[in-house]
């Protein structure tokens, strides 16, 4: 019955969007109401349960009903690639209603201006651009759309994103906004892009089965295993997904080998978009194939049905494995997902991540405004602005609340000061020359971290085919699943050529990735839970070892690093055991007697930031515009995305509780 009145409701276009599926998901039916109230959404429902249908369906219904066929729908997805899947799944149904689809990327940057297409579909670079440099053909649109929304929030693209919107409601404050996540902890996400808003939610239900196999000595040792699994369980079609592109290179041969199968591709960042697009249909067409992956395909890219996702280690937190398994056995309500872990540590990550997913307890990082995002958006809002220039006041409206003033203002002077901006009037700013080339090649729109000045282009000698990128040549080296031999460097071009060469002993040590900076520490709860079951929530374990004491933390690498430098600098004798457990070498008596973990100032932590900037901006993902900040805002981005604040609230909290030293003493052997 509601799905009839549903259906009634949707006159024009119901049969270009549903017709092919027979009936409605729940998110569907929460959400196609509510739109055509014209509401204001956050729509939060896991992979493939047509969140973007539900959304585009009523919103398109609602156009016509209004005979309103101009620029009309903005589509902002995070990724190029995402933005191609949609082109091709969307096409049908607006062929169909005879409207006008475009997209615009950095792979097709332009578009007409006189003659706007009725959806735009891009990514938050090029929106940037576009509102940068053609603002007024925002004048008509009526909504705008964020795809996949959990992705960008609480990151320097997410904060873009908050302010671009913030710039588009000074040109047209009449959109309705839709924001479309998977499942997520902060169900208030949508208040920092836009206000009035419902949300709308579906969570994970479907049954996640999980198989846990070890590597034993080397990766080939689970190759017999594996195919065991895949022969009894009659699995085809196969998604690996690797922490790193090295790996994901490397596992090619392995599997080709020992599963005696040509049908093994790979997919990563460093691969040029034409390969990616190549492999994405190769293992949509194909019966029986596997493609090892990076987190390239966590998105929701169309690569058809798949029967089982493996995952080569622990991915870097719960929301990132729910994105990997997500992608497997979509028509089905059960998930199939194979953990290969190399040790006993990673075999407890691996049954946290799974415990936690199945839960929906996902313990990601609380929201705080990346600084790093601040001199980008000034650069971009002054090109919008270039004829005019601007002022400080409306700066800080642009920016509308999410930074203090005062950051603001430190901001523009060190730009000032640094000749990136000029004034001509008093109090008014403009681009200075000095950022014309980053203009010139449209620099100023992306937060996405860049290491191109490592990078070299890759090209096959023989078919002058360019294959990606990759930072360190190697005179024999796997790419995209292929063996070449190096036979020339042109420094100057950055251009490296090579020769496709038979299989042979070769390197996949080519590339160089942002770090994630590891889960978040407040799941170091749920780790200690897991092991020492009989303590309460607030108290961590300790034991005294002839002159030492331990105190498991299980922070991870990232925090119990920083710490223990921090300590160091207190002066007291420290060393951080893998992320799991701080040894204390002397003067810990205080510690004894109060039974908590020693405060540490901020002082010392802050030492520890200013010391390590750069290595810490790649573990941050701080974006690419970070070393346009004042060093002590730098500091302070840091500070705040490592969420000092509640990190040392989370640390004064805890209550040591003495266990006893040789079961503690095993777990140190068996997890170290």
């Amino acid at each position: 019955m509601e799905e009839e009145r549903i259906k009634k409701s949707l006159k024009r276009t119901w049969i270009p969007f549903f017709s092919r599926f027979g009936s409605l998901t729940e998110i569907q039916k929460q959400v196609i109401p509510k739109i055509l109230e014209d509401k204001n959404l956050v729509v939060i429902s896991p992979a493939a349960t047509g969140k973007t249908e539900a959304v585009i369906a009523p919103i398109v219904e609602k156009l016509l009903i209004r005979n309103k066929t101009d620029f009309s729908i903005l589509y902002v997805s995070p990724t190029r690639a995402l933005v191609n899947d949609l082109y091709r799944r969307l096409q049908y149904p607006f062929q169909y209603l005879n409207l006008k689809i475009d997209k615009k990327t950095g792979d097709k940057p332009k578009i007409n201006e006189k003659n706007l297409p009725f959806i735009l579909l891009t990514t938050p670079e090029s929106f940037d651009s576009l509102l940068s440099r053609k603002p007024q053909i925002f004048l008509s649109l009526a909504y705008l759309i964020l795809d996949e929304i959990h992705l960008l929030d609480n990151t320097p693209r997410g904060d873009q994103l908050r302010i671009l919107l913030s710039r588009l409601r000074r040109i047209n404050p009449n959109i309705k906004y839709y924001a479309l996540s998977a499942t997520i902890d902060d169900k208030n996400i949508g208040e920092r892009y836009f206000s009035n808003y419902e949300v709308c939610e579906v969570p994970l239900r479907r049954e996640i089965e999980e198989i846990l196999i070890p590597e034993k000595k080397k990766p080939a040792d689970i190759i017999p295993l594996l195919y065991q699994i895949f022969l009894e369980r009659n699995l085809n079609k196969i998604l690996f997904f690797f922490n790193a592109r090295s790996t994901a290179e490397m596992f090619v041969p392995i599997l080709k080998k020992g599963l005696n199968t040509d049908k093994v591709w790979v997919h990563h960042a460093s691969l040029t978009k034409a390969k990616r697009e190549e492999v994405e249909k190769l293992m949509e067409k194909e019966k029986k194939g596997i493609l090892c992956a990076t987190t390239t395909l966590e998105l929701g890219i169309d690569i058809g049905d798949i029967d089982c996702v493996c995952l080569y280690r622990p991915p870097f937190n719960i929301s990132s494995l729910l994105q990997r398994i997500g992608r497997g056995n979509r028509r089905n309500d059960k998930i199939l997902a194979i953990g290969i872990y190399k040790d006993n540590w990673e075999r407890l990550l691996f049954e946290i991540f799974f415990e936690c997913a199945k839960e929906g307890r996902l313990y990601e990082r609380y929201y705080n405004p990346s600084i790093s995002v601040i001199p980008q958006q000034i650069f971009s809002y002054l090109y919008q602005r270039r004829r005019i220039g601007t002022t400080f006041n409306a700066l800080k409206n642009i920016f509308d609340n999410i930074y203090d003033e005062e950051i603001i203002k430190k901001v523009l002077a060190y730009l000032l000061e640094n000749d990136y901006l000029k004034t001509k009037d008093k109090g008014v700013y403009f681009l200075s020359e000095k950022v014309e080339n980053l203009v010139n090649y449209g620099r100023i729109h992306s937060n996405i971290q860049s290491k191109s000045f490592g990078e070299y282009e890759l090209y096959d000698i023989d078919t002058e085919r360019h294959l990606g990128y990759i930072y360190y040549p190697q005179p024999k080296f796997i790419f995209g699943g292929v063996t070449y031999e190096l036979v020339t460097i042109r420094k100057k071009e950055k251009r490296i050529y090579a020769r496709r060469i038979k299989e042979s002993e070769a390197t996949t040590k080519l590339f160089e990735g942002t770090g994630t900076g590891g889960y978040f520490f407040e799941l170091a709860k749920v780790i200690k839970k897991k092991i020492f079951p009989n303590l309460k929530e607030d108290e961590f374990p300790f034991f005294l070892s002839e002159e030492y004491l331990f105190i498991f933390h299980f922070l991870g690498n990232l925090y119990g690093s920083l710490l223990a430098i921090a300590y160091k600098l207190e002066e007291r004798k420290v060393i951080d055991l893998d992320g799991k457990a701080f040894l204390f070498e002397e003067d810990y008596a205080d510690i004894l007697l109060e039974k908590k973990i020693p405060l540490i100032k901020k002082e010392s932590i802050i030492a520890v930031i200013e010391n390590n900037l750069f290595l810490l901006e790649d573990a941050l993902g701080s974006g690419r515009f970070f070393r346009y900040l004042p060093k002590d805002m730098q500091v302070y981005d840091h500070y705040l995305r490592l969420d000092i604040e509640r990190l040392l609230k989370f640390l004064s909290n805890i209550k040591l509780v003495e266990v006893n030293r040789d079961l503690a003493l095993v777990f140190l052997e068996g997890y170290m």
